[in-house]
């Protein structure tokens, strides 16, 4: 019975996101998502008790899927260059596509006024920048890096990836980059990260 109940609730999460990316968050309802589904609102609200908390799981649940393969690059012990590498390429290749973009863009907009941005951003990024300052933490530790807050340099990190597509991130304008521009913007990124917190002398 578990089984068919988590099924029921990956498909809500699944049509949500679809109705979401498609009408925005101000425009969907639950009943238009329920009707996608194929159910009743009452389902759909046994599941999840309001539109918002809906939305944050799908945000989640997407970025839960998509970024995974970025922080597994991150292992310890490894070189710190190409595990910044990899990540980076699959941090920009996830960030960038279309479903994220579009997503992150209803956060940026109108979830602003409905008041989820932050809990957005506690439950989704946020989570995935502890990883990275994690990591970066225990490179500091082990005298590859110089001495600072972790936390801020993950930002930094996440910037210097992020920069050049800044435009197509926040207003979805914008051609999506090929490979090798995304290999060669994490190269760049990676280089001056490294320069800045290179341990001192």
């Amino acid at each position: 019975m578990r089984v068919k109940t988590e099924e029921r609730r990956q498909a809500i999460v699944d049509a949500a996101a679809q109705t979401f990316i498609e009408r925005g968050y101000e425009a969907t309802s639950m009943a238009e998502i329920a009707k996608r589904l194929g159910g009743s609102k009452a389902t759909l609200y046994s599941y999840f008790p309001s539109k918002e908390e809906l939305f944050l799981m799908v945000m989640k649940t997407l970025a839960e899927d998509r970024m995974q393969q970025a922080f597994s690059q991150l292992v310890p012990d490894r070189d710190l260059a190409t595990s910044l590498q990899d990540f980076g390429e699959h941090f920009l290749a996830n960030v960038l596509s279309p479903e994220l973009i579009a997503l992150r863009g209803i956060v940026l907009g109108e979830t602003r006024r409905a008041g989820v941005g932050r809990l957005f951003i506690d439950n989704g990024p946020a989570q995935g920048w502890a990883r990275l300052a994690a990591c970066i933490e225990s490179e500091m530790d082990a005298g590859r890096l110089r001495r600072a807050k972790s936390w801020s340099a993950a930002l930094h990190l996440i910037g210097l990836l992020e920069a050049e597509y800044i435009e197509l991130i926040i207003t979805g304008v914008g051609e999506q980059p090929a490979a090798e521009d995304i290999r060669a913007t994490t190269a760049e990124a990676v280089r001056i990260f490294l320069a800045g917190y290179a341990p001192q002398a």
